[in-house]
């Protein structure tokens, strides 16, 4: 869309790497601290915004660890697509985040075992 405000995702070297690798899956580890989430939550926006209709399932143990690690902070899903919101291009709900194509980013988490009964049917 060209007239999307701009975000703006920096990643350091390790992240860029696996942003842009070809590879059907990968393997990126690590101690506390070295970016996982973070390019986790920059490849869910950029997929979101160039695929209409995805639905991508973002699964912590805990909701609590979920709200702090994905959406709060400088890096959280919140304030990177802080300029989308206020365009109205993206709408955060509860625990979805809505883009203007109808992908979407659900939070999830499986705190109690009956949680696992929320996601029958997704496939």
């Amino acid at each position: 869309m060209s007239n999307l405000p701009q975000i703006n995702i920096e990643l350091h070297k390790k992240q860029t790497q696996a942003f842009r690798s070809k590879a059907t899956e990968i393997l990126y580890g690590g101690a506390a601290g070295c970016g996982k989430s973070h390019v986790m939550r920059a490849a869910f926006i950029t997929w979101c915004s160039m695929i209409p209709g995805l639905m991508v399932y973002l699964f912590r143990r805990v909701s609590k660890d979920l709200m702090s690690n994905h959406m709060e902070g400088p890096n959280g899903l919140r304030n990177m697509l802080s300029p989308w919101v206020r365009a109205g291009f993206v709408d955060i709900v509860a625990n979805e985040i809505r883009f203007w194509n109808g992908s979407k980013i659900f939070l999830c988490h499986c705190q109690h075992e009956k949680n696992m009964y929320d996601y029958d049917g997704v496939e």
